[in-house]
């Protein structure tokens, strides 16, 4: 490519389509291949073009000296400096020609300018002949005469880039020639000079076919270097053909095993827009990612690898590569490319596109080609070729098995679930592993939801079997999630989502079951959205305050501690309840932020009351995992001066699922920093006594709902309640009941023997406003 750039190449011409008449046209040609030839011509000429101009000066100016003593000083100074005036155009011109981008893109050097220029030049030879070389003695004639002939030889060839120049130069300094000779009578003279000027353009026009000719054969073999470089580049040594396009994703050229692919002549391809021959109607670009995103690339210019795209008029699936080309002002120019017919490649491994998309350690389909499979499933459903239904598989357990068993053990597990997946599936769908231990079901069958309800059923029930690895009988189970096309979405990602949404729902519902979308499940995604945004804007503008319960002693009634319990106050949504923000919180990993501002805001609060009164805080199970913890209750309790036994760390039951010894160390660490752990909601969910013994807990609390149903007359709760102080008595635990909201509650707590009482009976939970600690000066702390 030059350095001015040149045009997209055209199809090869054999040498005897261009003709000598064409040398000496000065458009740029209809033929693609003589525009690119001039071009690159031209661009030679331009390059040469200060050797031209400095030489016309040098004989101008020896011209002169020669003639200096014989001719009028006037005349000669003002031939001269027109000669100069129009050599410091032309000089100009080529500074901008090289430097002016704009300028060269309105005023391109082309053959007519070339030759015009050269004409405009020539024309001021003649005042040699025609005005004074009459006035010259002969020994200045000769000398005269013989720099004419040295000027049309060396003209002539040093302009032969551009022949309609050099032949308009020849001649018109021939002119001269006959100026010369009709001043001297002599007709041998002028047929000599005749001679001479039909020899030179003779030998113009054959040396400007041969490096037609050559310019040509360097242009092709250019253009076969950066075909290799490109399928190199684009490592795509199979490639079903090459395609090019202009600047305006016009296609210029593809090559005829793509056109046969195709089944489409190259005249019907050339000139079509890329957007019209891959997307017609202008209807994939909505379901198909990689339209899509092939449209993408294309709008930001971007190069691109392996981009599958459905092929309208074949029903076959094309990857495609390419790449932008730009000339050296960085002006796009046009894009060259590969593609490839990969619609076999998609379902088989017999390639290495097709082990690209299988899971290396399953043998099933990876991500990838489960995605394209779902795509192409919608697709073929809007083409009225059958339903399409997606299932989310997630095994339960399965990380319980990889930090008990092993992963090697896992790795095995997961083959043995494929297959079990895939023998289930049959040929009514297509089984992939997306990651981890989630697997994905397109499901081609009937897809009403009686059946796909049917399919889960024997997913789960297959998955849920036992399976024997080496000595280990291992159990997981599995929770589905399912959306239907084209109603949960008319694209995969839509599809994907839906299918996710669903599947948190199952978990969400229990696991070992499944459960379909539902437009509900995207609205509370979005408000959850919505809200994590608000949760972060709140903390971001230290909206977040404490509101502090009384706890009473159940005897006296005199209050022997408070609950700092997290309050937020949304600038529209109003009050918005903690068991809204706080898992938000969590899921978001803002846990650790606001858990530590929590513990310091309290402790600095409760070292203004009453030295017999504590201060009880909620920890998250997240908070409890590494020593970090146990940092902030230190550095909370040296900045407040409250002393560790007035702060007490209450912790739910859920915190001992899985059986965690780094809970159980994180909160032994707490311990011994002389601070009290609380067992909270006890009894509610997974209760277990070994916890009270395990994690020596200092007190308990009483979950509200067997407050309320021991203070109705529940036997059974009251059994539960009389059980749960019995082993807090025996084991030196306090106990607290929670959610006492009636003086007969209270009663009947007191009477069974609870040691303490909160809740709205005894006071609803309030901002003190004392000694407030923002989140702003926190985290200027934390610096």
């Amino acid at each position: 490519m030059s350095r001015r750039g040149s045009p997209s190449h055209a199809p090869h011409l054999p040498p005897s389509s261009f003709s000598f008449g064409d040398l000496l046209k000065v458009d740029s040609g209809r033929q693609a291949l003589i525009r690119a030839v001039r071009w690159r011509q031209v661009n030679q000429f331009t390059r040469i073009s200060p050797k031209v101009i400095m030489g016309n000066l040098f004989m101008a100016a020896v011209q002169a000296t020669v003639m200096a003593p014989y001719v009028s000083a006037l005349e000669l100074s003002m031939w001269l400096g027109t000669c100069t005036i129009l050599c410091g155009l032309f000089a100009m011109r080529h500074h901008r020609l090289n430097h002016d981008a704009d300028y060269r893109a309105r005023q391109p050097a082309t053959f007519a300018s070339a030759t015009l220029g050269t004409v405009a030049t020539t024309v001021l030879w003649w005042a040699v002949p025609l005005l004074w070389f009459g006035e010259l003695p002969p020994s200045q004639q000769l000398v005269i005469a013989g720099m004419g002939v040295i000027l049309m030889s060396t003209g002539a060839f040093m302009l032969v880039y551009v022949p309609p120049a050099a032949v308009a130069y020849t001649v018109l300094m021939s002119v001269g020639g006959f100026m010369i000779a009709a001043q001297h009578g002599s007709p041998a003279l002028a047929a000599l000079v005749l001679f001479y000027c039909m020899a030179l353009v003779l030998a113009s026009l054959v040396i400007g076919r041969e490096l037609f000719v050559q310019t040509r054969s360097q242009m092709e073999l250019s253009e076969m270097g950066e075909l290799v470089e490109l399928l190199r580049e684009l490592d795509a040594p199979g490639s079903g053909g090459l395609w090019e396009l202009d600047a305006d994703l016009n296609f210029t050229k593809m090559s005829q095993a793509l056109t046969a692919a195709i089944d489409l002549s190259a005249e019907k391809v050339r000139g079509r827009s890329v957007f019209k021959m891959i997307d017609p109607d202008g209807r994939y670009r909505n379901m198909s990612s990689g339209v899509r995103q092939l449209f993408s690339y294309f709008r930001e210019e971007l190069p691109f690898r392996d981009v599958v795209v459905p092929q309208v008029f074949t029903d076959r699936w094309w990857s495609l590569s390419g790449r932008p080309h730009y000339d050296d002002d960085g002006k796009l120019i046009g894009w060259k490319g590969v593609a490839s017919d990969v619609t076999e490649s998609r379902t088989a491994n017999a390639d290495a596109l097709g082990a690209a998309r299988s899971d290396p350690l399953t043998g099933i389909a990876n991500r990838l080609l489960i995605r394209e499979l779902l795509e192409q499933a919608l697709l073929g459903q809007m083409n009225s070729h059958g339903g399409c239904a997606l299932l989310l598989v997630d095994l339960d357990r399965f990380k319980l098995v990889n930090d008990t068993l092993g992963h090697a053990i896992g790795d095995k597990l997961l083959c043995a679930i494929a297959e079990r997946l895939a023998h289930v599936v049959g040929d009514g769908g297509h089984v992939g592993r997306l990651g981890g231990d989630e697997f994905a079901i397109i499901w081609h069958g009937d897809i009403d939801r009686y059946s796909l309800s049917g399919l889960a059923e024997r997913v789960v029930a297959e998955v849920s079997r036992g399976v024997t690895i080496g000595a280990a009988n291992i159990n997981v189970g599995a929770t589905i999630g399912i959306a239907i096309g084209p109603d949960d979405g008319n694209r995969e990602d839509r599809m994907m989502r839906s299918a996710d949404l669903a599947l948190y729902s199952a978990k969400r519902s229990g696991r070992g079951g499944y459960a379909f979308y539902d437009r509900a499940m995207l609205e509370a995604a979005e408000d959850h959205r919505l809200l994590e945004n608000d949760v972060r804007e709140a903390l971001k503008n230290d909206d977040m305050r404490l509101a502090y319960q009384p706890i009473v002693d159940a005897r006296t009634g005199k209050m022997v501690g408070r609950e700092a319990l997290l309050r937020w106050r949304h600038p529209t949504r109003g009050e918005i309840a903690p068991d809204r923000f706080i898992p938000i919180i969590e899921d978001s990993g803002l846990i650790h932020q606001i858990g530590d501002w929590v513990i310091r805001e309290a402790c600095n609060e409760a070292a203004n009351w009453d030295d017999q009164v504590r201060v009880a805080v909620n920890v998250s199970a997240a908070q409890l995992s590494g020593a970090g913890l146990a940092k902030t209750v230190v550095n909370a309790l040296a900045l407040s001066g409250l002393h560790p036994h007035r702060l007490e760390l209450e912790v739910t039951e859920s915190i001992f699922l899985g059986d965690d010894p780094d809970t159980l160390a994180s909160i032994e660490r707490l311990r011994g920093l002389g601070v009290r752990m609380v067992l909270d909601d006890f009894g509610k969910g997974y209760s277990s006594f070994g916890y009270l013994s395990r994690a020596h807990f200092s007190k308990v609390k009483i979950d509200a709902s067997f407050v309320r149903a021991a203070a109705a007359g529940d036997q059974q709760c009251v059994a539960i309640v009389n059980a749960i102080l019995a082993l807090a008595t025996g084991l030196g635990i306090e106990t607290t009941a929670e959610g006492v909201e009636t003086t007969a509650q209270a009663d009947v707590m007191r009477e069974l023997g609870v040691g303490s009482l909160q809740g709205f009976l005894f006071g609803r939970p309030e901002i003190l406003g004392v000694n407030v600690v923002d989140m702003a000066q926190h985290r200027r702390d934390i610096a």
